[in-house]
């Protein structure tokens, strides 16, 4: 692996795309500070701010790689100097940090210019800065990252709405496994062995089965991304 490989394969994408993402940086800049201005407390909630992360986040990540869409670019960027786990590695970092930081500064840097114009009109407001993203937001963004990541590169067209399809009938095939064979199971079971098990489930440290679940599905489809990417190649 060649770390200059990779820096040059992060500055080709700035010198492509550098401008449509001033460009987006500006639009929810503007956005928000419309939003934080207009809103009674002077400030836009937490959750629509992470809301808006989330969003942003997933769908670039489900952009990322939408040079393998039918066209002439997908054989030039096959053809540049770099191994499929450099160009894993460069997009990764596109994703999970640039993008992200760029869009946490965009959020909080509306949320207080929309703050103090709202303070130049009620001079009695009182604008706190604070930062409402927790780790947990932070994780989950990452993993939903991660699989939209993998989406761009495995679906030839319109990946973004393919994946959000592919996960929504995920989640529906779940919930309706889970309100048959788990519902049914305790509604069967007597209720000496729920309560145990409730107490088992007590017991174990819930954030560490959260993290754990959250850096295998992080590990998991990025090992995805890179083996599909290898396939393209290959």
């Amino acid at each position: 692996m060649n770390t200059k490989n990779i820096f040059n394969l992060i500055r080709r994408y700035f010198i492509e795309s550098g401008r449509k993402d001033i460009t987006t940086f500006i639009l929810i800049v503007l956005i928000i500070t419309l939003a934080s201005f207009l809103s009674v407390s002077g400030s836009i909630s937490d959750s629509l701010m992470l809301f808006l992360l989330f969003l942003m986040g997933v769908l670039y990540a489900g952009r990322i790689f939408n040079i393998f869409q039918p066209s002439g670019r997908a054989i030039h960027y096959l053809t540049i100097p770099a191994s499929n786990i450099e160009k894993t590695i460069a997009n990764g970092f596109l994703v999970y940090i640039y993008y992200n930081i760029l869009l946490i500064i965009a959020l909080l840097l509306g949320n207080f210019l929309g703050g103090m114009a709202h303070k130049l009109l009620d001079p009695e407001y009182h604008y706190i800065f604070y930062m409402p993203f927790s780790l947990d937001n932070l994780t989950l963004t990452l993993v939903f990252e991660s699989i939209f990541l993998f989406g761009s590169i495995y679906f030839k067209q319109h990946a973004a709405l393919k994946t959000f399809l592919v996960i929504f009938a995920f989640f529906l095939f779940f919930i309706i496994l889970d309100t048959t064979l788990v519902g049914s199971y305790f509604i069967r079971s007597n209720p000496d062995s729920i309560k145990e098990a409730e107490d088992i489930f007590n017991n174990i440290n819930g954030n560490l089965i959260e993290y754990t679940v959250s850096i295998l599905a992080f590990i998991f489809f990025n090992f995805m991304t890179w083996l599909r990417l290898r396939e393209t190649e290959a």
